[in-house]
């Protein structure tokens, strides 16, 4: 653990923690990952911000300049602490949400680990409306739709889902509509999910 024992303490936090952790954290708004502990995570802020200053070493000169002006020191700090590491975490969440650089990397002939944890964060990151036929893992079939009014946890301990709209399986293989009810499923019951893409023709439909 880190103590302040004096101002030169709270100087090497900002210095080389919080860059780490304002870069991870916004990254962490775009995929989700296993927690580390508080060691760990000590340990990857520090390497995080140590590569953030690798990257920014070149416009590093343009600090004294900005000092120079009213208030110049406090917005350098702001700058290089603050607002230089956002802008790199929101790249590289930007990055995982396009899967450039991997397609690049693949494109050289080289197969890198995918950012995103798990299948389950990457389908349904961005999923366009779809229907569902979930099983759970007493047998339980029931079929769905999900859209902008579902919601799918992108907790790494609590995979609940939340469905929109439910329709009953008859013994005909036929989907009955519930009417407006929605459906909430625990973490932890879901044994599969088979996915249909929505025709657009059927969006057409309803809306008429």
């Amino acid at each position: 653990m880190l103590y302040l024992r004096s101002f030169d303490d709270l100087y090497l936090i900002l210095g080389f923690i919080v860059p780490g952790f304002v870069v991870l954290f916004v990254r962490s708004q775009f995929v989700t990952g296993r927690n580390l502990s508080h060691s760990a995570a000590l340990l990857t802020y520090l390497t995080v911000s140590v590569v953030y200053y690798a990257l920014v070493l070149p416009v590093v000169d343009l600090v004294p300049l900005i000092q120079q002006l009213s208030y110049g020191k406090v917005l350098a700090w702001f700058t290089l602490i603050l607002v230089g590491p956002a802008i790199l975490g929101l790249l590289l969440g930007v990055n995982i949400q396009t899967d450039a650089f991997r397609r690049f990397l693949q494109w050289c002939r080289l197969n890198p680990s995918h950012a995103i944890p798990t299948a389950w964060e990457w389908k349904f990151r961005g999923m366009s409306e779809q229907w569902v036929l979930v099983t759970l893992k007493n047998g339980t079939r029931f079929a769905g739709f999900c859209g902008s009014g579902s919601f799918m946890s992108s907790d790494p301990v609590e995979r609940d889902i939340y469905i929109e709209r439910v329709y009953d399986i008859d013994d005909d293989n036929r989907w009955i509509p519930r009417g407006e009810k929605g459906l909430l499923v625990a973490a932890g019951e879901v044994q599969t999910i088979e996915f249909w893409p929505r025709n657009p023709k059927e969006k057409a439909n309803e809306q008429d």
